[in-house]
């Protein structure tokens, strides 16, 4: 694929994602300003949790609908870091710095705007479209390095949370920029006509608004009186 190519797939994706701007929402602009308690993050570990953990069956799924090509074997390089590198006990690391246990990830109440993101993301991936589902990681992973990045500067600036409890952040914050670039390659595979990449595009703004919706159940709880 051209250059040119791949740019205007980006684009077309980015712009489908970009009313929901992650670090716009209220929770992560409180995170970047210091307003937090490290309970307000602990909360968010045991929700965000159930999408990390999940994450790795997205993937196995598109990958299983593909046929043996060089798009299936960027997905199983895709599942491979996320497995390999042990992401899920990242995660583990930086909930136990907020005083989380892996425990108390798995037993912790699941709220409605979670399960709503986890079941949007398994929908996708499974029963809608290849380009649709493939589009929804996409609308996630290429948030995730400039979020992941505004997350450890909060972490170690107002949150006293340092060393191997931000790994998860760190990594994703430089591995994700490949994963996002790998994946609009992918797609310009899968999506070889229009149609199909408009359901790229709108599995990248459901990926952000399935996020967003996880990130609206920590913020209501978090603002409950």
């Amino acid at each position: 694929m051209s250059g040119d190519a791949l740019d205007h797939i980006t684009q077309r994706l980015d712009r489908a994602s970009a009313g929901r701007r992650l670090l716009e929402h209220p929770f992560y602009r409180a995170w970047a300003a210091g307003e937090l308690t490290l309970d307000d993050l602990g909360f968010y570990s045991t929700q965000y949790w159930r999408q990390v953990e999940t994450f790795p069956t997205y993937l196995r799924r598109l990958a299983g609908r593909l046929p043996e090509s060089p798009a299936r074997k960027s997905l199983e390089g895709n599942l491979a870091d996320e497995i390999e590198g042990d992401h899920a006990g990242l995660w583990q690391t930086f909930a136990e710095g907020l005083g989380r246990s892996a425990s108390e990830l798995d037993g912790a109440d699941i709220e409605p705007e979670t399960a709503a993101c986890v079941d949007a993301f398994i929908e996708g991936t499974r029963d809608r479209s290849v380009a649709f589902g493939l589009g929804m990681i996409y609308g996630y992973e290429s948030q995730t390095p400039e979020v992941a990045a505004t997350k450890v500067e909060g972490l170690r600036s107002f949150y006293g949370v340092e060393g191997s409890a931000t790994d998860y952040f760190v990594l994703h914050g430089e591995l994700d920029v490949e994963h996002a670039h790998e994946l609009a390659e992918v797609i310009g595979e899968v999506a070889g006509d229009d149609q199909s990449l408009a359901e790229a595009e709108m599995g990248a703004r459901a990926g952000a608004e399935a996020i967003w919706g996880l990130l609206d159940g920590v913020e209501r709880v978090r603002t409950a009186v």
